[in-house]
């Protein structure tokens, strides 16, 4: 049987090619997203690691988290006298002062983006070798990494502005790499003397963190250090910096890696379609052959597992090839991924052992799944039915299975449901995943109904009804074809549904409860900040404005997870916000207390009066008396469940900058003439900018348009399996349908007329996986959509310009891929096709 299936692959290889490549695109899927994971954790690893490599120890102020959210919490500085006491401790070599944070690039009044400053330290402590240029030792001088100057066509001698607690004119004269490469991976790079660093940063004499070397073992240095310092002071090894900052830059890569895991098993599913769909052809073209092979004593498990066999070889091949294509098109996802927003860095590929494994197992394990059907089928056939039968499905379907289908298909869309009643959010997925399958066992029987449907409403001519009978004649082949690029379709609306909902909603929200003229926010759009806090006091004595208030955001630990809050001004915010509180009043939070959403409030069965645990990276763990209960649509607005009054972040939080400020025109003052004074009076914080209400709703739906938008492109890559799911089907059909296209030819049809019904039959599945694909989107959407609503307020929204494209694009795209089997059904020599066995 071994030879048998080695046979039947080398005699049917034309007919299994397609299948080869749905396999080998969809296991390219996960093996490109799999090494691009490995890629950039590794590069996150080795960045953090070349960073920390010169030093041995490094002393921070202490914290009860590092970072959440993917972003490094805001430390307090460290007194210039600490920075003498390490240098003090027995056994310490060097204690070498750093300043460091966050900052912002300016040429010529155009933002340049966020760096990270940090003080110029040379060799072997520091990390950045000196490429070209010297080392920046004036106040004014700065080094760039070249990898970032490429990019930003900065050059030795150009004058560009440092932005963060201070304003800083500063020449470019130095050019440093990153360890052995450019640059570090992620992000942008500027050097400057400690002084310098200082003054930028606002440190005065204090420094950010502290580097130490020692001659003796850092087990030994480090339980002396500790103790020394105290434990206002974190006395850490490079090796747990590097891991802790590596963890932290990774996960603002999640989301990019659960978009592209989702992708690949999209992928998978549709190629799945076109498997089983191959097999069941091909073994029904084979039905005399199998019939022979069990007449002369083949059992039915020895013909089960040759077609077995059979697809364990194709899957072999097509995954073999598809990890290796995989890898190929990492960099090709790396670049869609920039494209779209998301940062990626840049270096060489790392391919690891268990991604090629993973990858390969995983192609052949679905192969071997969407062969197992037909290879029943073929097993249970006896040999005496299968000599005298011809190739033409069975036009009866099981009850059970009817049952089956319609029981999965009720209890999935039930299930999929109950998120909307605030049952847990992991049942949508699972309630639609089952409503899919029932809808999958229930489609053939849909479709001869469905067939005769779309053919009458496209055409009745000879070859349309031709095309209908064949299509309604194999309902099974036909659903499976149809179902491929249907569920394509659906992801597709279902993403176009979804996003528009959010971003229409993210709009709506902000408009009921926003009502400022103006809002200032940094160019970056930093959750925890960019405004400088000097923008809230030279704003405030303009003429032209009438009140003006500032938002803070900041991170705290919520258990293990890590959550979000804002910060208000409670007496002015009033004026440029509509705060709807369900229970409690906002001015109480001038107390001390929080103001939650009432969704939190009903998850946590938590009420006015209770006390909130909550977890800061710099005061530890505290109760925070519950004040107020927000609506969740001001929740919403604020983009957080939390609300603190300005004072009790300053507590809590040392960061000082704002990330929004809400102006409200002075009486008798147009918002026009109001952006304009702002403007004139930003010019010397260029990241600073001034936007309306419509420039900070697209600010806010930029992230939606870059994840959906991305989700969309790597589906369009997916929808190129189900296409050619028509072709294979089309083009298989026709070798079944010889014989049959060979008589309609001798008894006068053209082959125009064959070339039309072949290719009717492609627009009679595309239109029907439209439909299909269509319904299903729109069932899944408004679940999901209901689902979210109990997050936030988000009434469903249907593009109906969009829709009608993604449609007409995926019609026309099955329609084309009938074209090249009509060509060839038109010109099979008639006598050859009547004589077909």
């Amino acid at each position: 049987m071994i030879r048998i299936a080695i046979a039947q692959i080398r005699a049917h290889r034309v007919r299994l090619a397609l299948t080869i490549t749905a396999v080998m695109l969809g296991v390219a899927f996960v093996s490109g997203s799999l090494v691009l994971n490995d890629t950039a954790q590794k590069l996150f690893d080795q960045q953090f690691r070349t960073a920390a490599a010169g030093a041995d120890l490094t002393v921070r102020t202490a914290t009860a988290f590092d970072s959440g959210m993917g972003v490094d919490v805001e430390r307090d500085p460290i007194s210039a006298d600490v920075v003498q006491k390490v240098a003090s401790v027995e056994g310490v070599s060097a204690a070498v002062p750093v300043g460091k944070g966050t900052s912002r690039l300016e040429r010529d009044g155009v933002d340049l983006g966020a760096a990270q400053l940090t003080t110029w330290i040379p060799e072997p402590i520091g990390a950045y070798p000196l490429l070209a240029g010297t080392a920046p030792d004036g106040s004014n001088e700065v080094a760039v990494d070249k990898a970032a100057a490429d990019a930003l066509r900065l050059q030795l001698g150009d004058h560009i502005t440092l932005v963060a607690e201070r304003g800083l004119d500063v020449v470019v004269v130095g050019l440093v790499g990153f360890g052995d490469a450019d640059g570090p991976p992620l992000g942008m790079s500027v050097l400057a003397s400690l002084p310098t660093a200082q003054n930028v940063l606002g440190l005065g004499e204090d420094v950010s963190e502290i580097l130490v070397t020692t001659e003796r073992t850092v087990a030994e240095l480090q339980p002396v250090l500790a103790r020394e310092l105290g434990t206002v002071m974190q006395v850490a090894t490079a090796q747990d910096l590097a891991t802790a900052g590596a963890e932290s830059a990774a996960a603002n890569l999640q989301m990019l890696q659960v978009v592209l895991i989702a992708m690949a098993l999209a992928a998978l599913v549709i190629g799945s379609f076109l498997i089983a769909n191959t097999f069941s052809i091909v073994i029904s073209q084979r039905t005399r052959e199998l019939a022979i092979v069990r007449a002369a004593g083949a059992t039915g498990g020895q013909v089960l597992g040759s077609v077995l066999l059979e697809a364990v070889l194709v899957g072999i091949v097509a995954s073999a090839v598809g990890v290796v294509l995989g890898i190929v098109s990492t960099f090709g996802l790396r670049s869609l991924a920039r494209t779209f927003g998301v940062s990626i860095p840049d270096g060489d590929l790392v391919i690891q052992p268990i991604t090629v494994i993973l990858s390969f197992g995983i192609g052949v394990l679905v192969t071997v799944v969407a062969a197992l059907g037909p290879a029943r089928r073929a097993a249970r056939v006896s040999p005496v039915v299968a000599i005298r039968s011809s190739a033409v499905e069975s036009r009866r379907f099981r009850p059970l299975r009817v049952f089956t289908a319609t029981a999965l298909l009720t209890a999935g869309g039930t299930i999929a449901l109950l998120p909307t009643f605030g049952a847990p959010m992991v049942l949508l997925a699972v309630g639609l995943a089952l409503a899919l399958v029932g809808f999958v066992l229930l489609a053939p029987v849909l479709m001869r109904p469905l067939v005769r449907l779309v053919a009458v409403a496209i055409a009745q001519t000879i070859p349309a009804r031709l095309a209908r009978d064949a299509a309604a004649r194999a309902p099974r082949r036909t659903a499976v074809t149809a179902m491929a690029l249907a569920f394509g379709l659906a992801l597709m609306s279902f993403v176009v549904i979804v996003g528009a909902s959010v971003k229409d909603a993210t709009g709506e929200q902000y408009r009921e409860v926003i009502s400022a003229d103006a809002v200032i926010e940094s160019a970056g759009q930093e959750m925890l900040g960019g405004v400088h806090a000097a923008v809230y006091d030279e704003i405030t004595a303009l003429d032209e404005v009438g009140v003006v208030t500032r938002l803070k955001y900041g991170h705290w630990k919520d258990g293990d997870a890590t959550s979000a809050l804002t910060a208000v001004d409670p007496v002015v915010i009033g004026e440029v916000a509509a705060i709807s509180m369900r229970d409690g009043v906002l001015s109480e939070l001038s107390g001390g207390g929080i103001v939650i959403a009432e969704r939190v409030a009903d998850d946590r069965g938590l009420r006015v009066g209770d006390q909130l645990p909550m977890l800061f990276a710099r005061t530890n763990a505290q109760q925070l008396p519950i004040v107020g209960i927000m609506a969740n649509r001001v929740a919403a607005a604020l983009q957080t469940d939390y609300v603190i009054s300005l004072d009790t972040y300053r507590e809590h939080y040392a960061e000082d900058m704002d990330a929004s400020i809400f102006v409200l025109a002075a009486h008798g003052i147009s918002p026009d003439r109001l952006s304009t004074a702002l403007e004139d009076a930003l010019t010397d914080h260029p990241t600073a900018q001034v936007r309306d209400q419509a420039a900070v709703i697209a600010g806010r739906t930029q992230a939606v348009d870059q994840i959906f938008g991305l989700v969309t492109v790597l589906l369009a890559f997916a929808m190129v399996i189900a296409v050619l799911g028509i072709a294979n089907t089309l083009a298989l059909s026709i070798v079944e349908r010889t014989r049959e296209i060979g008589l309609l030819r001798a008894v006068g049809m053209s082959r125009r007329s064959v070339a039309g019904m072949v290719q009717m039959e492609a627009v009679i599945v595309s239109v029907i996986s439209v439909a299909l694909g269509l319904g299903i989107g729109f069932a899944a959407s408004f679940a999901a959509i209901g689902a979210l609503s109990t997050i936030a307020p988000l009434p469903a929204v249907i593009p109906g310009p969009q829709l009608v494209l993604v449609a007409a694009v995926v019609a026309c795209a099955g329609t084309l891929a009938g074209i090249a089997p009509a060509w060839r059904a038109a010109r099979l020599p008639v006598l050859e096709a009547i004589g077909h066995a």
